[in-house]
């Protein structure tokens, strides 16, 4: 009977589950003898008394021996270590007290005041129904390399998992140091997947900053749909992190998109001058910005208060930027702000007009630059001492620089062909559209604009069509315009109302010669109607053929110059390059995981946006700064943004080729 139960357990055990094959590597040796069972499993009296005579075991004895065997052969977890390489960098120049700080935080790191990881698993724990966990481990290193010099600095972290802890999906940070730290990318290796990567790029706060642990994905993409079990809370959480509550004003050290209207761009505490619409909203569309929740002004509760240079504005902390580029930027910026300030300076100081006299007072400023001692009183010029440091470091004077295309031809910009080149190959090639009625036709409602067909009649340009007649050349495509009429029209009364500043609305006519270039043949000058519904004043100028008629060309094509460089500014650039774009940022950080490889494909085109618009609505499109100072419209400036935005702004029609299908070029 023993040498039966023998069988039947032998049997038993290979046909369950629990126990792995007589191949496994888990069974080695004598290992595999064990499993089976013996007569020396039970007491003395339950054996055999004689050769053919067998006790027969009670039924209690025989389920203990198959809980014995299952629990003697299940399968247990094995545990190991693995290792993680933190890659930290650091600044390349340091201030004192960051140095000192710095020496601080790694004795206390010494102490136990240090960097915690935490490994988490892209699997579940059966039991608790949580995600997998590591051990937490410490950043080793920080102490010992606290003098390295290298501007990278790679740390060790070690975990313990065992075999059922599956491929590791995200990485969790504490930083219990007193200063943020940038953490650029951590590698574990040891798992049998292979080395698994954490692109981190981003400054990890201390702990009494922001308390909780920052969790990192690994380069693995997942859409939401495919997010591994362990890691769907993770990612909810993270994504509910970034987004915020709305609600109080943000620190230079949170990580929160939110959105908020350009309400900031006025002060109405500094005088009524400095008064600006809000833009956003049904009244006045315009696209969102990032919410920073400065409280409101004391004079207008709807109107947020400022922060003004050189005090930074809330971007999300990732967001601002990293040493090099700032550095590249301050070279640039200091020298552009001195070619703003001290024209400022000398006209507020001085009691004279600094209007240029002549034409070589223009190519003074690149050959000689603006002297100082000559246009303010030495007396007053003393007295302010940031100017004195610019006339010692600078020699007396500021040098602009000059124009590739002065460098060859000093009076290039006066000729018709280099005007027509700059329409296609200037700063602002994306306005030119092909013509495509005749004569060109306002969009502007006639009750309050007066009738809306172009002054430009065929007699103005039959001339200069080269034997063509209108009709051939519309036909033939041979006709071209430059159409900046609708978009200042409306603004015109008030821009010219300003001192100093005036402004036409204009259509430019541009004819396609046999050698491909284009040739302007008539510009078409426009300002609004005295009263509503009246005739708008019109006049149309074409190429001269006198010494008085080329001054009145000239004149027209620097006002065509003049919209050109203000609709490439406020429209082109700053609306559809960074304010449209800028709703989309936020979007994509608050809805798209860093996980989605949506939002991996979008990250690197959106770096810095943020960064550069928050210092656009500090210095650039707020109320008297670089932009309503250097442009012709002035303080309308951002209306006439918000204008284009509402009447012209389509997602569908700003790429490529719908754009140059709209504009039949």
């Amino acid at each position: 009977m023993a040498t039966s139960m023998e069988i039947l357990a032998s049997s038993l055990l290979q046909r369950t589950p629990l126990l792995p094959s007589s191949r496994s590597p888990l069974l080695r040796g004598g290992e595999q003898s064990r499993l089976f069972l013996s007569p020396g499993c039970f007491p003395l009296k339950q054996r055999s008394s004689a050769a053919g005579r067998v006790v027969r075991p009670p039924v209690s004895a025989a389920i203990l021996t198959e809980r014995f065997v299952r629990v003697e052969t299940e399968e247990r977890p094995v545990r190991f270590k693995v290792r993680a390489a933190v890659t930290v960098r650091r600044k390349k120049k340091e201030a004192l007290k960051d140095t000192v700080a710095n020496q601080l935080d790694a004795f206390s790191d010494r102490i136990g005041r240090n960097v915690v990881l935490e490994l988490v698993s892209a699997e579940i724990d059966l039991r608790t129904r949580k995600p997998k966990a590591s051990n937490s481990a410490a950043l080793r290193g920080w102490f010992e390399k606290k003098k390295a010099k290298a501007e990278r600095v790679v740390y060790t972290a070690e975990f313990t998992v065992d075999s059922s802890f599956g491929e590791p999906g995200a990485i969790t940070v504490l930083n219990r140091h007193q200063r943020e730290f940038f953490l650029e990318s951590i590698v574990v290796e040891g798992f049998a997947c292979g080395p698994v990567h954490f692109p981190c790029n981003s400054w990890v706060q201390p702990t009494r900053i922001h308390p909780h642990k920052r969790v990192f994905f690994s380069n693995k993409p997942y859409l939401p749909s495919q997010t591994p079990p362990g890691l769907r809370e993770l990612r909810q959480q993270e994504l509910k992190e970034l987004r915020g509550d709305g609600k109080g004003e943000r620190k230079l050290t949170d990580r929160i998109y939110d959105y908020d209207t350009y309400n900031d761009l006025g002060n109405p505490d500094r005088g009524i001058d400095f008064v600006r619409p809000t833009l956003g909203g049904e009244q006045m569309p315009y696209p969102r910005r990032l919410r920073t929740g400065r409280p409101p002004t004391i004079t207008d509760g709807h109107v947020e208060s400022r922060v003004e240079d050189p005090l930074p504005m809330y971007v999300p902390r990732d967001e601002r930027f990293e040493e090099g580029k700032q550095a590249m930027l301050t070279a640039g910026a200091q020298k552009a702000v001195l070619h703003n300030l001290v024209p400022l300076l000398v006209a507020s100081f001085s009691p004279e007009s600094h209007d240029f006299k002549a034409f070589h007072e223009v190519d003074n400023l690149f050959k000689e630059g603006l002297r100082l001692k000559q246009t303010l009183q030495d007396q007053l010029f003393h007295k302010i001492p940031l100017v004195s440091k610019i006339e010692e470091s600078t020699e007396g004077h500021l040098r602009y620089d000059t124009p590739h295309i002065i460098t060859k031809d000093k009076f290039a910009w006066l000729r018709d062909d280099e005007f027509a080149r700059q329409v296609v190959a200037g700063i602002n090639p994306v306005n030119i559209e092909r013509l495509q009625v005749f004569p060109p036709v306002s969009k502007l409602d006639p009750a309050v604009y007066g009738p809306p067909e172009s002054a430009i009649r065929e007699e103005h340009i039959i001339s200069h069509l080269n034997g063509m007649s209108l009709q051939q050349a519309v036909e033939a495509n041979k006709l071209f315009m430059l159409d900046f009429h609708d978009v200042y029209l409306p603004f015109l009364d008030r821009i010219n109302a300003q001192d100093g500043r005036k402004a036409y609305g204009t259509r430019t006519i541009f004819l396609l010669t046999e050698s491909g270039t284009l040739k302007p043949i008539a510009i078409e000058l426009s300002l609004p109607p005295v009263r509503p519904g009246d005739a708008r004043a019109k006049r149309v100028l074409t190429p001269p053929t006198d010494a008085t008629s080329n001054w009145l060309w000239q004149l027209a094509k620097a006002h065509v110059c003049s919209n050109d460089a203000g609709v490439h500014q406020l429209v082109n650039h700053w609306l559809k390059t960074h304010a449209c774009i800028e709703p989309f940022i936020l979007a994509a950080h608050r809805q798209l995981s860093a996980m989605h490889p949506i939002f991996k494909l979008l990250k690197p085109h959106m770096r810095y946006t943020l960064e550069v618009n928050a210092l656009a609505r500090q210095i650039l499109i707020n109320g008297g700064g670089v932009i309503e100072s250097g442009f012709t419209p002035g303080p309308v400036c951002m209306e006439i943004s918000a204008a284009a935005y509402r009447n012209h702004w389509r997602f569908d029609q700003e790429g490529l080729p719908a754009d140059l299908i709209r504009r039949q070029v």
